[in-house]
């Protein structure tokens, strides 16, 4: 599992970072997922790329909030409000 506080863990894992966004790492947010309202703090934000010939776009990696699974990965559109 990557180490979430190694950024070039989190870079070899979700690519490079983003040099813009919205949101920062280290911002609380409240976001949505499979029809589910959660928060949570964003731990990196990955550049857009180009993956398996489509454009991804901006990815917040986020550590959801009493939760010690995998981080979610969240496109901006899903990102509700800061917390």
């Amino acid at each position: 599992m990557t180490d979430l506080d190694n950024r070039d863990e989190l870079e070899a894992d979700y690519g490079p970072p983003a040099s813009y966004a919205e949101h920062h790492i280290g911002e609380r947010v409240i976001y949505q997922q499979q029809g589910c309202q959660l928060t949570g703090t964003i731990v990196y934000v990955a550049a857009p790329q180009v993956i398996a010939g489509k454009l991804v776009p901006t990815i917040y990696v986020i550590v959801r909030d009493h939760y010690d699974g995998i981080p979610d990965e969240v496109f901006p559109s899903d990102i509700l409000q800061s917390a």
